[in-house]
């Protein structure tokens, strides 16, 4: 667990090995240290605990700057006294491990203590001073910027016009006219290159080599043409297979559009924009897509695999998350996980475990499956069903040749077969005495 850690003594000799995790669980969502207890939980009695006590208090005092909020506390159990170190998370972030003149901030990965790399140690500076990386203003001016894009977009959206106020009340700007770090990634010609949105269609599952891959672009510019290109490009290289039905025609897409404009717009607003070495992905496979974004959650706080319901989580990048708000790029805020989810499982039939999200490698990553990969489809069914749709394959067919080849009574196969239509794998024909039935995508 990344919030709690076991060390079986005070290590005096290296007070590096413990003191990194107090500065990281301070610069994360807090946490505790047992003084103690082994890793396999094992209770070591702390003898003269009230001197340990303050030697730990010491040790912090000394080496962690700046001050941090703790608590220490001795507990007793089967005669064996441990103590607990609680941490608190800290607002004047970075805090610091300091000895003979040298400063290194820690954060926590997994249930590790690391060196935190720039792009985190500059985001933590920037939440010790209560700003975000949006917010912070550069050195270019809004005249020497078109935003045609911005203010076209702006238009369509709302029906007003965007106007130099508007650029100051959502952060893009300041009154003297010089533009904050999201009024950049506005701007049509968006000089920051870690800003893109890279495209690959996969032709299998996995990124095997250069060869792999139809399709691969990489998108700059304004966020919001970096959005549509995007789009377009998930557009070009899914499948939206249609038949015709009494009612009408029946559209079965790969994937959900609404779901992946969601998952696109919060990988844009919620990025790691520090980590310049990075961008947001967007990969299509054969039986899936995996949209990444750089940036674990920035409160610190785990993330769960399946989310079908409101997830609150603290904003990254406020200013741009308002502005993609206002022109309807994004739910209201922590309905979009959800929104993912669910729009997703209605391709699935209700089921709700085909989108995952994790971090990984300190990117977010978002993976939603494909609604008409065989793998997917396929596995939920019976025996009787996969065989229909083997059958189905070679053309049409009646209840009566199910029967005969399959074996299973009349009421049975229907059942069976509805299944097949409600999932859009099959569709009928005819009146009741002459139906039958053929593959839908054969």
């Amino acid at each position: 667990c990344s919030d709690y850690e076991f060390k079986e003594s005070l290590e005096e000799a290296k007070p590096k090995s413990w003191l990194k995790t107090v500065s990281a669980f301070a610069n994360g969502i807090g946490g505790k240290i047992f003084f103690g207890i082994t890793d396999d939980k094992k209770i070591k009695n702390i003898e003269s605990p009230q001197i340990v006590i303050e030697k730990i208090s010491d040790f912090i005092d000394k080496r962690i700057v700046p001050k941090i909020e703790f608590k220490l506390s001795p507990h007793e159990d089967g005669g064996n006294v441990f103590i607990e170190l609680k941490v608190n998370p800290g607002n004047s972030t970075p805090y610091y491990y300091h000895q003979e003149g040298t400063y290194i901030a820690f954060i926590r990965s997994g249930s590790s203590s690391i060196e935190a790399p720039n792009y985190i140690l500059n985001e933590l500076i920037l939440k010790g001073k209560g700003k975000t990386y949006d917010a912070v203003l550069t050195g270019y001016k809004k005249e020497d910027f078109a935003f045609s894009i911005l203010e076209t977009d702006f238009y369509e959206k709302t029906g007003t016009r965007f106007t130099n106020q508007d650029y100051v009340s959502f952060g893009l700007m300041s009154k003297d006219g010089y533009l904050t770090n999201a009024g950049i990634l506005f701007a049509d010609s968006n000089p920051y290159r870690h800003s893109r949105i890279f495209c690959t269609r996969w032709n299998g599952f996995d990124k095997t080599n250069e060869k792999e891959a139809s399709d691969d672009r990489e998108f700059g510019g304004s966020l919001i043409r970096q959005l549509k290109l995007a789009m377009d490009f998930f557009k070009t290289n899914t499948k939206n297979p249609w038949h015709k039905e009494a009612d009408g025609t029946i559209y079965s897409p790969d994937y959900d559009e609404e779901a992946i404009l969601e998952a696109l717009v919060n990988g844009i607003i919620h990025r790691n924009y520090n980590n310049l070495g990075a961008e947001v992905c967007l990969n299509i496979y054969e039986d899936r897509i995996e949209i990444t974004s750089p940036g674990v959650m920035v409160s610190g706080d785990p993330l769960p695999k399946y989310i079908d319901y409101n997830f609150e989580s603290m904003r990254r990048n406020p200013n741009i998350a308002d502005l993609f708000w206002k022109t309807g790029y994004m739910n209201r805020r922590g309905s979009g996980l959800a929104k993912i989810t669910n729009r997703t499982a209605a391709l699935f039939h209700g089921d709700k475990n085909h989108v995952t999200y994790q971090i990984r490698n300190s990117f977010f990553v978002v993976t939603i499956d494909n609604a008409n990969h065989k793998s997917l489809t396929e596995k939920s069914l019976n025996d009787r069903q996969n065989k229909m749709l083997e059958l189905l394959r070679g053309g049409r067919q009646t209840i009566s040749n199910f029967t005969k080849i399959i074996g299973a009574d009349r009421k049975t196969l229907r059942n069976d077969l509805k299944k097949l239509e409600e999932m859009r794998l099959v569709v009928c024909h005819g009146t009741t005495k002459d139906k039958y039935w053929e593959i839908i995508n054969g």
